[in-house]
């Protein structure tokens, strides 16, 4: 029964997942309107609490400063639920996972840092294909959530760059918006 549960759980993700993908590739489902990203980032850090909590990691807002980006907010909630669903899944237990929203030169910088395995650079610039997953991490997943994350940014005129984490472990993705 368990493993049943699990494969309801997984197959859910994934149509969950390419419905995300096809609204970000027919051009997002809204006109963009002024979004409080910092208020995005804290319901989204909110509801994936209980995750990081049960796998023993440490899950927090290191930055919320008060900033807005025109976009539109159903598409910039799935951006940001996509980053920390990452984020809390690759980092192993006692880990951390910071979010930051702030002001940076010509717009707003939305950053997800962790402490996990990361993403080796030679694999950084494949990781935005659809379905491609990086080999030997353990996780179940369907390789669609920084494709996701990167058709949304496009949509929102924003950047997307990925480095190491926290003590040059992990992974650190920065969204800039304009």
């Amino acid at each position: 029964v368990r493993q049943l549960e699990a494969g309801v759980a997984r197959a859910a993700r994934l149509v969950e997942q390419l419905l995300a993908l096809a609204r970000a590739e027919r051009g997002g489902s809204r006109e963009h309107e002024p979004v409080a990203l910092h208020d995005v980032a804290r319901e989204v850090l909110e509801e994936m609490l209980p995750l990081a909590d049960g796998r023993g990691i440490d899950l927090g807002m290191e930055r919320a400063d008060s900033v807005r980006v025109a976009g539109d907010r159903d598409a910039l909630r799935v951006l940001v639920r996509n980053l920390l669903d990452n984020a809390v899944r690759y980092t192993p237990p006692g880990g951390e996972v910071e979010v930051s929203v702030r002001p940076a030169e010509g717009g707003v910088s939305l950053t997800v840092v962790d402490n996990g395995p990361g993403i080796p650079e030679a694999e950084r610039g494949q990781v935005f294909e659809r379905f491609h997953r990086v080999l030997g991490s353990g996780e179940a997943g369907s390789g669609l959530g920084l494709s996701i994350v990167r058709r949304i940014a496009d949509l929102h005129r924003a950047g997307v760059s990925l480095e190491a984490g926290l003590g040059g472990r992990g992974l650190r993705v920065e969204v800039s918006f304009p």
